[in-house]
Order: C-alpha cells, then sequence, then structure tokens
C-alpha cells in the first residue's frame, strides 16, 4: 500500500504540482484510506520526503575510488545519472517545478543533489589531479557539466514525446553527452570500462 501511495503521488505531484494535488487526490489514485498517509508519512510533506528517499538513485553516489581512473568514474556517473532521467521522468518534473518556483521543499531536494555534485566535483578534482581532464577553473567546469546533465533529457521531454524514443536512442543520446563532456574536458573517452 506505501508503494502505491508514492507511485500515485509521484504522478499527481509531476502532472499538478505539489500544492495543487490533495492528499484525497492522492488516496484517490492509490486507491487507498485517507489514514494511510499519516500513518506511513505523516502528511503531504511526509509523501514528498519519501518519494526521494524512494526513488532518487543513491547508488550513483560512492565515494571515488583513488585506484580507479576519474575518466571510468566521470562515464559512468554520466550514464547512470542520464539513464535515470530518462527513465524517471516525474521525478525529474518534479524536480524542475520545485527549483523553479524556489518551494519551501528545495531543501529536501538540494540534500540530495549536493551529495551528487560534490561527487562530481571530487571526480573532477582527480581526473585532474590524473593529468586526464583540463579545464581552467572547477566552478566554471562544473556549472557547465550540472547545466548539460539537467538540460538534456528536460529538453527532449518538451521538444519530443521521449516515451516514443527507444532504448537504443537514449542510450545514443547519452553518448552524445558523453562524447561533447569528455571533448570538453580534452579526454578520450575510455574504452575498457571496469565497473569493479
Amino acid at each position: 500500500m506505501r508503494a502505491r501511495i508514492l507511485r500515485a503521488a509521484k504522478s499527481l505531484f509531476a502532472s499538478q504540482g505539489f500544492d495543487k494535488t490533495t492528499i484525497r487526490q492522492i488516496c484517490e489514485a492509490a486507491d487507498a484510506n485517507i489514514a494511510l498517509v499519516s500513518y506511513h508519512f505523516g502528511g503531504k510533506e511526509g509523501v514528498f520526503i519519501a518519494i526521494f528517499d524512494t526513488y532518487f538513485p543513491e547508488d550513483m553516489i560512492r565515494e571515488p575510488s583513488p585506484t580507479q581512473r576519474a575518466d571510468i568514474h566521470l562515464f559512468l556517473f554520466i550514464q547512470e545519472m542520464e539513464r535515470f532521467r530518462f527513465r524517471d521522468q516525474e521525478l525529474g518534473t518534479i524536480l524542475r517545478q520545485e527549483v523553479s518556483l524556489q518551494s519551501p521543499r528545495r531543501e529536501i531536494i538540494h540534500r540530495r543533489q549536493n551529495r551528487t555534485w560534490t561527487y562530481l566535483e571530487q571526480v573532477l578534482k582527480q581526473g585532474s589531479e590524473q593529468g586526464l581532464f583540463h579545464f581552467r577553473s572547477l566552478d566554471r567546469t562544473m556549472m557547465i557539466l550540472i547545466g548539460t546533465l539537467l538540460s538534456i533529457p528536460s529538453i527532449w521531454t518538451r521538444s519530443d514525446n521521449v516515451s516514443e524514443l527507444d532504448q537504443h536512442e537514449q542510450e545514443r543520446i547519452i553518448e552524445d553527452i558523453q562524447n561533447f563532456i569528455f571533448r570538453a574536458l580534452q579526454c578520450p573517452i575510455p574504452t575498457e570500462i571496469d565497473v569493479n
């Protein structure tokens, strides 16, 4: 039941926004009793937090291994992040809505994004120290990469119907993003990827 409530809420928050979605609507969509929202989540904001706790991909945020090359870390990070953004468009929509509205729930999002961007920053520093990545300013490079990573799936969802993009086309878009970023960093794309 908890999972059904979260799926219904995620869909409604994405289509209507947090403020316009009521607990009653969530429960109707989930075919659940209203009391269950209070029991499981403590209220609508608790549902919002649980959505990010449940669906935000923590597995792509891990400490970069000093023994593995930074280019491999970056390659895999881009791949996993963009796959997630294509796969879970609803969460991406909620992220954009909350950040653009500067809602009080931004902090929930920022806590998770900060871990993601801290990881990216560590990988870029490591790559620079390893002589793999070349850039003048870490801060500017971070902003450019974040903008690129966050905007591409969003642009595709607005310009094309992403549900019409098959898995192969999504992977090609991700490869294009990787090519673009690695060229900007003046680093060849790693050819042998060891995920261990």
